[in-house]
Parts: structure tokens; C-alpha cells; sequence
């Protein structure tokens, strides 16, 4: 199992993302706290293939370093150049296995078909100055992720790949992470509250636990529906990471809804508040600090020995194809520290107390 990089009093965590304009904004602007690490996301199944953009990579085949910012309409992604352009050393990884767009490609993974995509992963490994956190098949309790519902074959699929990476060179510095989304809209789309230990892979497969961040944490939908709320779902991931001895990332957080430039928040979507980017409405920055910010802070106070690493997305979603008008995956606004300087005020003294342990 690889080394755990944080445990105990260790430091902190933060991680920016999640595409390469994202890091740029944030970074350009010295708003905020500088980052221990960033993140980038890759597709597995198109990790050699040019005609792809090579999953995302910023590596041709021979893994040589390529000027080529891919995007799937979320942004420009390069993960080897998030790794090495920037300054931070650690790099957060999410690696899509869905098969929306590849039908069959978990079972492939599992027939070594792609022995030859994951081992090109240590091409990147190599360069990245820190630790790797890499989070196979993110978010695997997801509705929204075709191909995950077998539990089963999803346990298998993340062991295949962290045995095959541990078989090959660079690996000691990967931290393997299995992230759920913890997400009550989940549970509003099964129809059923699903006990997530059945995704897990085993203490031998697992450096992290790992769950997202995008609601208030006590929020309920305005639909009716009652599931869980992100607070109890997050608390699962938690219990689970505290019997296993694990460190827990936020691997995903963003104040979903609400545009810090605009000081105003819209409904997400139909299963939870309305129809995606209406009903408008304007607030202060006090506001949006005390119903997205104050919350998620408070919690990473509560669980302060247990959450080590925070990721936060700071985006402009709604400039983006795959988030934007007409918000066929919800509303998701403008969360861009940058563009609002209180709020990043704010937050900088935020994830100072929390990396003091205060």
C-alpha cells in the first residue's frame, strides 16, 4: 500500500481546480491562499489516442509532453501541464471509467485491454514533483455515472488498476482514492438510499476516502422528496474512513447555484429547487459566505482530524458548454474566488484557520 502522505497533525491540504482556466484565474489574481496542489481530470479509455486529445494527458503516446489543451466542454485540461506549469507539487487526479460514451469499457478494463493506457499513466506519475492522488472511477455511487451500479465489478476494477499500477515503476508516490458523491440527488434518482460500503475496494486498495461538496448541508429539496441529507451521506464516508484508518479529501467542493460575480444564486434543477437558471435572486456577500461557505468550513472544523485535504473548484461553469445555457446538467453559476474580493478574503482566512488546525 503506498504511504499516506498527511495522518495526525500532518498538514493540510489545498487543492485548486478543475481546468487549466480555473488554476490560471485563480492563481493570476494572488486572491487566495497558494495551493499545496491542483487537479485534472483524464479519460482512461482515450489516454493513447491523439484523435482524443489523449484523454486529457498533455502526453502523446511515447509520453512526450504535447501543446495540447483538450477539453470535453468543461474546460482546457493538460494534466502535464497542471503538474508542472504551475508550482504546486501535488496533483489531484479524477480518472473517468464511465461508459456512457464506451460501452463495455469496465469489462475491457478487467480483460486487459487497457494494460497499455494505465501503465502509460506512470509517464505522468514521473513528472508530477509531489504525491498523486489518484481517484478511480470518482464519484462511483453517482446516478449520473453509467457503468458504476455493479458494486461488485466496480470493486474489481479498482483493484485490477491499483494492482497494475503497483506493478509497474512510480507508483510509490500515488495515493489511491475512492471517492463517493455523498449526494442526496443520488438517492432522489435510484429511488433508494444505497449503503456505499458495498463499492468499497478494501483497506489494502485505499489510501483515501473521498466525498463532494455542493449543497448546504442540511438542505432539503423544495420537491418533497426526503433523502439523506449531504451531511448524513458525508458522514458516511467519514465513519467508514475513521474504522479504516484512513484520511478523508473533500475532492470536490463549490458553492453550486451561486455566482460570485453577479452576488446572485438560481435554482439548480427540477429535482431539486426548479427549473435549471430560473428564479434569480440577488444576495450579499454575507449572504452566500453564511449559506455555502460558513457550512463547509465548520464541518472541516468538526471533522478536523479526519478531513486533511480540501479541493475546490473555482469555476466559471456557466461559461462552459457541459455546465452552461441550457443547463442540461443543472445550473451550476460562477464560482470564481477571483471575482468577488471579500468572499475571497473570506475564504483565505478560512483555509488559514483550518490548515492551522483552529
Amino acid at each position: 500500500m503506498s504511504p499516506t502522505v498527511v495522518a495526525g497533525d500532518e498538514p493540510r491540504l489545498l487543492f485548486i481546480g478543475q481546468d487549466l482556466d480555473a488554476i490560471r484565474g485563480y492563481l493570476a489574481s494572488g486572491c487566495c491562499p497558494a495551493p499545496d496542489g491542483l487537479t485534472a481530470y483524464l479519460s482512461l479509455y482515450n489516454l493513447r489516442s491523439k484523435a482524443d486529445g489523449f484523454g486529457g494527458l498533455g502526453l502523446n503516446e511515447r509520453g512526450e509532453p504535447v501543446d495540447l489543451e483538450h477539453s470535453w466542454g468543461a474546460g482546457p485540461v493538460n494534466a502535464h501541464r497542471t503538474a508542472t506549469a504551475f508550482g504546486p507539487k501535488h496533483l489531484a487526479v479524477g480518472l473517468d471509467l464511465t461508459e456512457a460514451a464506451r460501452s463495455g469499457g469496465i469489462d475491457a478494463v478487467l480483460a486487459g485491454t487497457y494494460d497499455a493506457e494505465i501503465d502509460h499513466l506512470g509517464h505522468l506519475f514521473a513528472e508530477v514533483p509531489g504525491q498523486v492522488f489518484l481517484r478511480i472511477g470518482y464519484e462511483f455511487d453517482g446516478a449520473w455515472n453509467a457503468g458504476y451500479e455493479d458494486a461488485d465489478r466496480f470493486r474489481r476494477v479498482f483493484r485490477y488498476i491499483v494492482d497494475r499500477l503497483r506493478s509497474g515503476a512510480h507508483a510509490e508516490d500515488v495515493q489511491f482514492v475512492w471517492q463517493a458523491s455523498a449526494s442526496p440527488l443520488d438517492d432522489i434518482l435510484d429511488g433508494e438510499h444505497e449503503d456505499i460500503r458495498a463499492w468499497y475496494p478494501g483497506d489494502d486498495y485505499v489510501d483515501w476516502l473521498a466525498f463532494s461538496w455542493f449543497l448546504h448541508p442540511d438542505e432539503q429539496p423544495a420537491t418533497g422528496a426526503k433523502p439523506p441529507t449531504a451531511r448524513q451521506l458525508a458522514q458516511e464516508v467519514l465513519a467508514l474512513a475513521e474504522t479504516s484508518g484512513k484520511p478523508v479529501m473533500v475532492a470536490e467542493a463549490a458553492p453550486q447555484g451561486y455566482d460570485l460575480r453577479r452576488l446572485t444564486r438560481r435554482f439548480t434543477g427540477p429535482l431539486w429547487d426548479g427549473t435549471a437558471g430560473d428564479g434569480e435572486r440577488m444576495l450579499s456577500e454575507e449572504e452566500i459566505w453564511h449559506a455555502w461557505y460558513a457550512p463547509l468550513f465548520r464541518f472541516l472544523h468538526e471533522h478536523r482530524r479526519t478531513i486533511r485535504a480540501l479541493a475546490y473548484i473555482n469555476c466559471h461553469w456557466d461559461a462552459q458548454p457541459m455546465w452552461g445555457p441550457p443547463y442540461q446538467a443543472g445550473y451550476w453559476g460562477d464560482s470564481r474566488l477571483e471575482t468577488n474580493r471579500e468572499l475571497a478574503r473570506r475564504f483565505s482566512e478560512a483555509v488559514a484557520d483550518w490548515r492551522a488546525g483552529n
